[in-house]
């Protein structure tokens, strides 16, 4: 008998799960445009809470590529621009009308803010933060806030 084949009665691993095919509609929905802009939204991900609100794949690098390019304050202007253009352009393929199929595989958040699955602040700033869709274990639409005045 050889060693690659399995006996009957060996345990047969459950499929790993595909991206929640909702969410994928939703951010659909956002990197399409429109009239739908954002979605407030909180996505569980390993024991832990992301809320934000799902932006274009285009607001997102176009944002990050801003704040990239003002980090560089020691470097000259052009070159600032030259390098927020650059990172912009990864943002291009958001610009199109976005298929049906294939769904995304990424969501884009912004103010994003981290939390314990029991609900604790995670200290940081409102961010932007980008995931792999097939990493959501769950989501609830809304967003949860920090309590600032505890």
């Amino acid at each position: 008998m050889s060693s690659d084949i399995l006996p009957d009665d060996a345990p047969v691993s459950a499929p790993v799960p595909q991206a929640d095919a909702f969410l994928q509609f939703l951010v659909n929905l956002v990197n399409n445009g429109g009239q739908l802009k954002s979605i407030g939204v909180t996505l569980q991900m390993g024991g832990m809470l992301v809320s934000g609100s799902i932006v274009s794949g285009a607001e997102y690098f176009d944002t990050f590529a801003s704040g990239f390019a003002d980090a560089l304050d020691g470097q000259a202007n052009d070159t600032r621009q030259a390098v927020r253009a650059s990172l912009a352009e990864l943002g291009d393929v958001f610009r199109q009308p976005q298929p049906a199929e294939p769904l995304p595989n990424y969501i884009h958040l912004a103010d994003a803010l981290f939390f314990s699955a029991d609900g604790t602040p995670i200290a940081g700033q409102p961010t932007l933060w980008r995931g792999r869709i097939a990493a959501v274990d769950g989501f609830i639409l809304g967003r949860l806030q920090s309590d600032v005045n505890a």
